[in-house]
């Protein structure tokens, strides 16, 4: 058996030949060496694997690139980026990852307007390092990158967010085996300066309510100083979201800008947002003044008002332009500025945003009421999102003192 071995594997090294000889000789071979037969009959199984192995190599091959035609006639290979298993071809650039993330992963992730947030930062990012493969992206190269934008102007905190997409599409080239590991992950963070954003006193948040409702957009002004609700929620408001007589309003929608399209009408930020909220009676009563002047708006104009749809049916939104068209946030923005103005309350830093930082700060730190309880009254997901729209702690530390001096110190038993 030992020479049959020795001559089987001797027989599989010339293969080419033997694999279209050996079928003719088997005959004329049979009558003579039995243990010959078998060794050939060997080599020429193994010749027609080795073949088939082949073949299915070179077919493998063949899908996974394709060829296109250049300047004189020359045929060259050109990778395809994604085979049906995910990214089949080597390198993949930081372009084309980029492109493929926008369409397949952050398009059915977050609302339209951010996705257009996420569009402005990919560019950012495609400018810079989209022509590098993604295995060329070092620790070191992420560094550079990311000092560059900071010597750039950008903000820091611009810069951070742009960092955290930067994070998002290297982490999809680890699930698809682009990379080993995420090289942001070993580059540092740079350090954000926030701005200290303004929050209004219970007083001034009166006297802007007041001065505003003159405004034919005063109740938008009011949900956001007194409700405390997101412009989006705000002008995404329709009628048949509401109950005056009960005081009630019921958040379904939001009104946001999305880039080529103008203002739609779409999902609010989070699902804490959703939900009922009680409204109160200065509230109720802009509302009814402003459903008055838009039926006055709309009979003037006749059938050239706007109708809109969400989800298939008709709504009629509270918060419309003098054609029934959606109105945008600056409108509102302008609304905030000229009450303040009007009412000497400096304007500067004022946004919309301004209204939820004032009913978060009043009342915490004036009303004293708990966290928790006025992260569900202005819609928050998480307590933690509400303490950090905390612009004051008002006599908060005082009263805190106090009563642990009453239940602690021995002293104040004594007085």
């Amino acid at each position: 058996m030992g020479v049959v071995e020795c001559h089987s594997q001797g027989y599989s090294r010339l293969l080419p030949f033997w694999g279209a000889l050996l079928p003719a000789l088997l005959p004329v071979l049979e009558a003579f060496e039995p243990w010959l037969v078998r060794a050939l009959a060997s080599a020429a199984s193994a010749a027609t694997a080795r073949s088939t192995c082949t073949a299915r190599r070179r077919t493998a091959r063949a899908r996974s690139t394709a060829t296109r035609t250049v300047r004189g006639g020359r045929r060259t290979r050109c990778p395809v980026r994604l085979g049906r298993g995910g990214f089949a071809a080597r390198p993949v650039s930081k372009r084309s990852l980029a492109a493929w993330w926008l369409d397949v992963v952050a398009r059915h992730r977050v609302r339209p307007s951010t996705f257009g947030t996420y569009r402005d930062r990919v560019q950012r990012i495609t400018d810079t390092l989209g022509v590098m493969p993604v295995r060329a992206v070092k620790p070191e190269r992420v560094a550079r990158w990311q000092s560059d934008l900071l010597k750039s102007g950008l903000a820091s905190g611009t810069v951070a967010d742009v960092r955290v997409t930067l994070h998002q599409l290297l982490e999809q080239a680890v699930i698809h085996e682009l990379i080993a590991s995420n090289p942001v992950d070993r580059v540092a963070a740079p350090k954000v300066t926030h701005k200290s954003a303004r929050a209004l006193t219970s007083e001034e948040a009166r006297r802007l309510v007041e001065t505003a409702s003159v405004d034919r957009l005063g109740a938008a002004v009011a949900l956001l100083f007194v409700q405390g609700w997101r412009v989006s929620e705000a002008l995404g408001l329709a009628w048949e979201d509401l109950d005056l007589d009960a005081s009630v309003a019921v958040v379904r929608r939001a009104a946001v800008y999305v880039d080529g399209e103008g203002m739609v009408l779409g999902q609010t930020k989070n699902a804490g947002a959703a939900g009922t909220h009680h409204l109160s009676a200065g509230v109720v009563d802009q509302l009814r003044r402003r459903r008055k002047a838009q039926a006055m708006e709309r009979l003037a104009v006749g059938e050239q008002w706007r109708s809109h749809l969400y989800e298939g049916r008709a709504v009629m939104p509270v918060f419309t332009n003098t054609t029934g068209g959606l109105v945008n946030r600056q409108a509102v923005a302008k609304a905030v500025t000229h009450a303040a103005e009007r009412s000497g309350i400096d304007p500067v830093g004022l946004s919309t945003h301004t209204g939820r930082r004032t009913a978060v700060t009043v009342l915490y730190a004036e009303a004293g009421l708990d966290l928790s309880d006025i992260a569900r009254y202005v819609g928050h997901a998480s307590e933690t999102t509400t303490a950090g729209y905390v612009r004051s702690l008002g006599e908060r530390p005082r009263a805190t003192a106090e009563k642990a001096a009453s239940m602690l110190d021995p002293a104040s038993q004594t007085m």
